[in-house]
């Protein structure tokens, strides 16, 4: 479809306010991964308000929404998402949180306002849309990776949804600024969790146990030798312990001793390999002591690759609407994870930050602190890229249907 930029432009501002009034009453009522019933309720309504049919109880409490285009069997999702932290807010907005020890220190709240944004717009063009739209609002991106659910449970079928976008608001950006990481953005990562068993003593006769505190220390040194010593440091790779724990008292040599940590990488062959690293050194080194040990993983989100023919597409539409001044183009990704990522793995996806740092504003307080303020004017911007992205990616796809 044909569309002018300055009648989208005018339907964003003319919505704004409104939008701004949904993402306060998400940030004074922030619920945690899992717990996101008001919030789905806010976001029922807001739908049921504008006729788009939706379904509820996705993976928890997630929503798959669509908007019906010219073809009804193929479509092109966006993804929100929309759980809090464990953060008790110490900003002085009048809007702050109203849940203790809750607070949407991540911008979810942000994310799921610029959808529903998004939606009215788009709801009112589906007339001439000419392929369909998959609204995934989700749940439980800080916990269990509810993206991954909600695929299982095939909210990228009917219609069919071979493209995801979604965003991520950012306050190292100025507010009005997109930015796109190409190919690999975020990490994939695995927790894992190691358990020493030793023999305790009196600490004064340390021969007739087995330290397992000891063992486990020299474990711990020697994981770091995998990253300094067996990856390509050209590759980005990290391993973190973030937990230890052993002993009872200051006078018993520990019996047992435990540690837990996670692995990010960007690449998907380097996590299954230092998986296997970190098992062998801590086993072999427990054998040294005469201890023994078990390594257990759990593997988290996969790495976020960004589809290089989408990037292709939308990052000149919105040079053309931003300027390309506000159109950022980064090649350092980032070693934090997000389970977008399972988009970009089940179809192909397109995952970029929005600016939210006010305009001379230093040292912006970032994502998962207590003190996160964001701009609210990236809402704008939020929206009339995603609107965007749509229409550019339905033009392009639907070539192909």
């Amino acid at each position: 479809m044909i569309y002018d930029i300055q009648e989208l432009q005018a339907k964003v501002d003319d919505i704004f306010a409104q939008i701004v009034t949904l993402r306060r009453q998400l940030h004074m009522h922030p619920e945690l991964s899992e717990h996101e019933v008001n919030t789905s309720q806010l976001i029922q309504n807001e739908l049921a308000r504008l006729e788009i049919p939706y379904q509820s109880n996705i993976a928890g409490h997630g929503i798959c929404a669509t908007i019906y285009g010219k073809d009804k069997s193929h479509g092109v999702g966006l993804r929100a998402d929309m759980d809090a932290l464990p953060l008790t807010e110490m900003t002085d907005v009048p809007f702050k949180s109203k849940e203790p020890g809750v607070m949407h220190g991540c911008g979810h709240d942000i994310h799921t306002a610029i959808l529903l944004g998004t939606a009215r717009i788009l709801n009112e063009m589906k007339e001439d849309l000419s392929g369909s739209v998959q609204l995934l609002f989700q749940p439980s991106e800080e916990t269990i990776g509810g993206a991954e659910q909600m695929i299982g449970a095939g909210c990228l079928e009917n219609p069919h949804v071979s493209s995801v976008i979604g965003l991520h608001v950012d306050t190292a950006v100025d507010a009005g600024c997109v930015q796109f990481i190409p190919g690999a953005m975020n990490a994939a990562s695995c927790e894992f969790y190691v358990t020493v068993t030793g023999k305790s003593c009196h600490g004064a006769h340390p021969s007739e146990g087995i330290d397992s505190l000891l063992a486990s220390c020299t474990m711990i040194s020697s994981l770091q030798s995998i990253i300094t010593r067996k990856i390509d440091p050209a590759e980005a790779a990290l391993i973190t312990v973030g937990q230890f724990h052993s002993g009872t008292k200051n006078n018993i040599i520990s019996g047992e001793s435990k540690f837990s940590g996670i692995i990010r990488t960007l690449n998907m062959d380097n996590r299954s390999f230092i998986k296997e690293q970190i098992e062998e050194i801590c086993k072999s080194t427990a054998r040294a002591y005469g201890a023994s040990c078990s390594v257990e993983f759990h593997d988290s989100y996969p790495s976020l690759e960004n589809d290089d023919q989408l990037l292709a597409w939308i990052k000149p539409v919105c040079e053309e609407v931003l300027g390309k001044d506000h159109v950022l183009l980064c090649t350092k990704p980032s070693l934090g994870a997000d389970d977008f990522a399972y988009f970009c793995h089940g179809t192909r996806g397109l995952y970029y930050n929005i600016g939210a740092r006010r305009p001379g504003e230093k040292n912006a307080y970032p994502i998962h602190n207590n003190r996160f303020n964001p701009d609210e004017a990236c809402i704008k911007t939020g929206i009339l890229t995603e609107v965007l992205a749509v229409l550019t990616v339905l033009k392009e796809e639907s070539r192909q249907w």
